[in-house]
């Protein structure tokens, strides 16, 4: 028999199975080189900052989002640091950073970074330590909080403002009652446990329900007011607060304050309404508009309240109002 040379042939379904393993192949190299594409993409579609930098602080990668906000292209952020771009940052701070971050291993932060143009712009960081390729990293996103700062600094000033208004007497523009009683409260505690002397003015404007009968709500506000920033005025520590009573009362919180001083303060502010030479033609001691006062000084301690001190200024203006009004009668507690 001759001999038969066989050729071996694959069969259709093997050919198919190999091709099938190859278009596999390159479908798997096609899904990691778009997957690798689409995660390239979305970094840098990103609104936020994608920033990666090595142990020292220097810049190793950075998104579009960065070079837009900050204004650096991706070759000038590969020649700076950290802290050339954060006034916050300076040698010292990053390398405690970068030791907690190594510890905790995620740090969320708020800081500023400076743009090209030199304008601060506020930030939020959140940093990963993250080791790639056998190197270690700092991942963060940054986000730009510009706005949320601003809407925070109006709310603050919106809040500062409703609390002004709350302490404010809307007529005058001194402190309220309100005011007073709470900072009173406070100086007498405080007066209690240092010792110190603690002054209290209280002043009415003479024979005002005649001259605003006489001249009118318009006049009568008027005069209010001016008596009122004549009494802030005289003034002279920070610490030291004028307040309407209430009606045509007026009263002030010397902290710190010996009788002298209290009683010098006093007869400052008296002589200051006179001054204003408000015309009262229904007052029969002066024909202006003038106040009687009455000043107490607390020198002694823990025993002395609030109303204590109120009572006695009260007893001492109505003594002063009892000799003829206009001046002022003084005591100490």
């Amino acid at each position: 028999m001759s001999r038969l040379n066989v050729v071996m042939m694959e069969s259709p379904d093997r050919q198919g199975d190999r091709t099938g393993l190859a278009d596999d192949g390159a479908a798997r190299l096609d899904a990691s080189a778009e997957r690798s594409a689409l995660a390239l993409y979305s970094i840098n579609a990103l609104a936020d900052m994608v920033i990666w930098a090595d142990p020292d602080g220097r810049y190793v990668f950075v998104n579009e989002a960065a070079t837009r906000l900050l204004g650096y292209s991706a070759e000038e952020f590969s020649q700076l640091r950290v802290c050339d771009v954060d006034p916050d940052v300076d040698e010292a701070y990053w390398y405690r950073h970068w030791e907690e971050l190594k510890r905790v291993g995620v740090i969320k932060i708020e800081s500023t970074n400076t743009n090209k143009s030199g304008q601060a712009v506020p930030i939020e960081i959140t940093a990963h330590y993250v080791r790639f390729g056998g190197r270690e990293y700092n991942c963060a996103i940054v986000r730009d909080i510009s706005e949320r700062k601003m809407t925070e600094a109006r709310m603050e000033a919106l809040h500062q403002e409703i609390y002004r208004l709350s302490i404010t007497d809307g007529l005058t523009e001194i402190s309220n009652r309100r005011h007073f009683d709470m900072v009173l409260a406070k100086e007498v505690q405080r007066h209690a446990q240092s010792g110190e002397p603690l002054s209290l003015i209280l002043l009415d404007v003479d024979h005002f329900k005649a001259f605003n009968d006489y001249h009118g709500h318009i006049a009568g506000d008027d005069c209010l007011r001016q008596v009122a920033q004549a009494i802030d005025a005289a003034m002279r520590k920070p610490v030291d607060l004028a307040a309407r009573y209430g009606g045509e009362e007026f009263v002030c919180i010397l902290p710190c304050t010996p009788p002298e001083e209290a009683r010098d303060i006093a007869e400052a502010i008296r002589t200051a309404i006179a001054a204003l030479a408000i015309p009262h033609d229904l007052s029969p001691e002066a024909g202006i508009v003038t106040a009687s006062l009455g000043v107490v000084t607390a020198i002694g301690g823990p025993s002395i309240s609030a109303q204590s001190l109120l009572s006695c200024a009260d007893a001492l203006l109505y003594g002063a109002k009892l000799a003829g009004r206009n001046r002022v009668e003084a005591d100490e507690l």
